[in-house]
């Protein structure tokens, strides 16, 4: 695909003004009888007396200005090209290139496919304001700039350096916008500097990919005119001290990120600065996890089982989570899930905050809660506070988000087999031993053992967890990069399936398959009944008359699956807060203003 210079897409939109066309220029048939004769547009005749084919100049204004006009256009990108519209009905003669540059004060190229800005815009010699967003520009170079320009917007392309645009940059600039780019490298930061934007008022670099706090802001400090700054969007608005450090070290600041700077906020986080030295510089993220509900009850998909049987079965229930891994983290456990943790980047449908910023490549681990038996509502009570140095590896997470899985933990315990484990000891206590494994025929001592199987669980041998997903749901955590502080919410989980599973076979107290005794138990019914049916064929009929409203009962509709959770970016509130953090027990140092 060809370049497209701004100058192109400016000349394709002043192209769309049709200014030597109808009802513009010299061309319309309003024309026709004023201009042969001499007549002035605006001379007094009574309208019987005009050519019926003509238009008054009312009439050729009122179709520029008409919405359902065919002649009117959109003219947002200019304020003035309406003006210019109107002129060319007026004064169609006027109409000149020189005028046309002189006359626009504001143009917008917008969404243009641009991608590169050339010289020929020096040709508008009073610009002050222009708006090149959403193109494709990677490079902007000031010399291709007016002077004159007080308002510069780059927002939304794909510029990563502000070397060319610094070289002889507009000394009248009193807004920079550069939001949505790939500014990245902290060396950028020294073109922040009042030597090249001595009168800037407000300075827009959100969702750029800058990550050190404590180098751009002392850069900013020079700017004496600077009352508008926003950062929003970048990893460095992690770190716990970020908007206290540069509240506290731009003392004329008005607003950051947005956000109105009050006194009672200035005066919290006074003396921060003088802390630079040991303030964190990484982000500490806190997961809370809360109540679980919904779950199926285990026992409703489960056979009746005598007292004597084995295996025990139970079951436990946990809460799972990926979250962003260092790769020299050793804490991260190794939980199965079904959810593959890789290192990735996540592609993301268009039009979301997600699809707008470029990804950076990260590695996730899991974490869970603890085990704990079904209950109607579990409540986790986890909470873990995750400490991340790649501040650029925890946007891109935050923006693909966060994947939480509930998991079923199943397990069949059974009697330890002592023949093979008994370790030889006294006659006596071999014996007791002996007696304590063996089943016992004797109905009390059986029913004592049965008692306390389950009490004494640790005793039995356990094969190997059975796990199964319940649900899962993937947690938005856009909010975290757009300036929130935590997000809270309550996850609708997806449900798995939840059919039962083949169980396995049952062993009674007498070491026998209980599945032969309950069949032999069935045969011993089935016969009681035939015996009984010809004595009982009306109270059969009664029965039958009743089933069918019973099969009508609509069951109860399940519980769905929700999970509370809650993520929090961690800021300081004050700077006191980080003074007894770290220990500091003496008083502040009143620090000098930045000159």
């Amino acid at each position: 695909m060809a370049a497209i210079t701004g100058t192109a897409a400016l000349n394709e939109q002043l192209r769309s003004l049709c200014l030597g066309s109808f009802p513009c220029g010299t061309k319309g048939s309003r024309n026709k009888s004023s201009l042969e004769s001499g007549k002035s547009l605006y001379s007094d005749t009574y309208w019987e007396n005009e050519d019926p084919e003509e238009e008054t100049l009312d009439m050729l204004q009122e179709l520029l200005t008409c919405s359902r006009s065919p002649w009117g256009l959109e003219d947002s990108w200019s304020c003035e090209a309406q003006q210019l519209r109107q002129l060319a009905v007026q004064s169609p003669e006027l109409i000149t290139n020189q005028l046309i540059y002189s006359h626009f004060r504001s143009l917008r190229v917008v969404d243009k496919e641009v991608t590169s800005v050339d010289e020929q815009l020096l040709n508008f010699i009073n610009l002050e304001e222009l708006v090149l967003s959403a193109n494709k520009i990677t490079n902007a170079s000031s010399s291709s700039l007016p002077q004159t320009l007080k308002v510069l917007e780059l927002g939304s392309n794909q510029i990563s350096t502000l070397k060319d645009l610094t070289v002889n940059p507009p000394p009248k600039l009193q807004h920079l916008g550069l939001a949505y780019n790939r500014i990245q490298h902290p060396s950028e930061s020294k073109y922040f500097t009042e030597e090249f934007w001595p009168n800037l008022v407000s300075l827009d670099l959100s969702f750029n990919d800058l990550t050190d706090i404590f180098d751009l802001v002392p850069n900013l400090c020079s700017l004496q005119h600077l009352r508008i700054l926003v950062l929003q969007g970048n990893p460095l608005t992690f770190i716990p001290a970020y908007r206290g450090f540069t509240i506290d070290s731009l003392p004329l600041l008005f607003a950051l990120d947005d956000v109105p700077i009050l006194p009672d906020e200035r005066h919290q986080f006074s003396g921060l600065l003088n802390q630079k030295g040991a303030l964190e510089k990484s982000a500490m993220v806190l997961v809370n996890i809360g109540k679980l509900r919904g779950i199926p009850n285990p026992t409703n998909f489960l056979e009746a089982q005598d007292p004597g049987e084995y295996p025990i079965i139970t079951y436990n229930y946990y809460v799972s989570y990926e979250f962003i891994e260092q790769e020299t983290s050793k804490e991260v456990e190794h939980v199965q899930t079904a959810v593959p943790i890789f290192s990735k980047t996540v592609k993301h449908p268009p039009g979301t905050l997600s699809s707008l910023l470029p990804q950076t490549p990260f590695h996730t681990g899991a974490y869970k809660t603890s085990e704990v038996p079904w209950l109607d509502v579990i409540d986790t009570g986890y909470n873990r506070k995750h400490e991340v140095r790649d501040l650029l590896a925890l946007k891109s997470f935050l923006l693909s988000g966060m994947m939480v899985t509930v998991t079923e933990e199943k397990t069949y315990c059974w009697p330890v087999d002592h023949n093979k484990t008994a370790v030889p000891k006294s006659a006596k206590k071999g014996e007791k031993e002996k007696d304590k494994g063996r089943p016992s025929s004797k109905g009390s001592k059986a029913g004592t053992k049965t008692k306390n199987k389950k009490e004494n669980l640790d005793e039995f041998q356990r094969d190997p967890p059975i796990l199964k997903t319940l649900g899962f749901a993937h947690v938005n955590l856009d909010s975290l990069v757009s300036g929130e502080m935590s997000v809270s919410t309550i996850c609708n989980l997806e449900m798995c399936s939840t059919e039962p599973e083949k169980q396995p076979i049952v062993i009674d107290k007498e070491g026998k398959k209980s599945k032969d005794r309950k069949k032999s138990g069935r045969e011993s019914v089935d016969t009681h009944k035939n015996s009984a049916s010809s004595a009982g064929k009306t109270k059969t009929k009664v029965t039958s008359e009743i089933s069918p409203t019973e099969e009508q009962q609509v069951p109860p509709e399940p519980v769905p699956l929700t999970l509370e959770i809650q993520i929090q970016i961690i800021r300081l509130s004050s700077a006191s807060e980080a003074q007894l953090k770290h220990g500091k027990l003496e008083g502040f140092i009143h620090k000098p203003e930045c000159k």
